[in-house]
């Protein structure tokens, strides 16, 4: 473990309650947290990242969507099959900047909208998959970004949410509300989606995961 990432370690432990330490894992601005966000989810999700693209088998024809697309480590995968532009949803300023210095496959395409409404961009049926990793905790109220999801699915299509429930307990629950998995379930299965879960254990604290699946029928 390099020096960086144990004093960021450090500092989230400490803050990881508060409000404004949340916001920064959420959408990294705070000069100083914002490093700390970002050195923390390039250390924890690259390999939750890989998995869950393997899981969503891809095809090449499939339209995908991912909602926090944060340090681009999923959305590179995805582009890596898909022969279709893929959308990312990404909210954070600070995260977008990030992407833009980076060599990002040509069929990316990011968008700064708010994912509850992605009518002025994304018609209804018109995605094949959406994923989103560390991402459901934020979403409020869950149910419009749930009806947003079964609006932009086609049918048959099918969503991936990927969920660190242990290591977001202790978040601010103003800012991180959804931290239940039989509650999201729940919502998710109140809007018609068909739903599973599963815990995914790859070797280490950092890469231990709920996946959640839910298909538009």
């Amino acid at each position: 473990m390099n020096f960086k990432l144990i004093i960021a370690r450090q500092i989230h432990k400490f803050l990881q309650h508060t409000e404004l330490m949340t916001e920064n894992m959420r959408s990294p601005r705070t000069i100083g947290l914002a490093w700390v966000a970002r050195t923390l989810m390039n250390y924890s999700n690259a390999q939750v990242s890989i998995d869950i693209v393997n899981r969503m088998k891809l095809k090449k024809t499939d339209h995908v969507l991912e909602l926090g697309v944060g340090n681009g480590l999923a959305i590179k995968e995805i582009a890596k099959i898909s022969g279709n532009n893929v959308i990312g949803i990404e909210i954070s300023a600070e995260f977008r900047r990030n992407l833009l210095r980076m060599k990002l496959p040509k069929n990316i395409v990011i968008l700064e909208n708010d994912a509850r409404d992605l009518s002025n961009e994304i018609p209804d049926g018109s995605i094949d998959k959406i994923l989103a990793i560390n991402v459901i905790y934020f979403l409020k109220p869950i149910r419009e970004y749930i009806v947003e999801f079964k609006r932009i699915l086609k049918k048959g299509g099918i969503g991936y949410l990927g969920c660190k429930f242990e290591s977001i307990k202790n978040f601010d629950i103003e800012v991180a509300p959804n931290r239940d998995e039989r509650a999201i379930i729940s919502q998710l299965s109140g809007v018609g989606f068909s739903v599973s879960s599963e815990f995914v254990d790859l070797g280490e604290d950092r890469s231990r995961y709920t996946f959640i699946r839910f298909e538009k029928k």
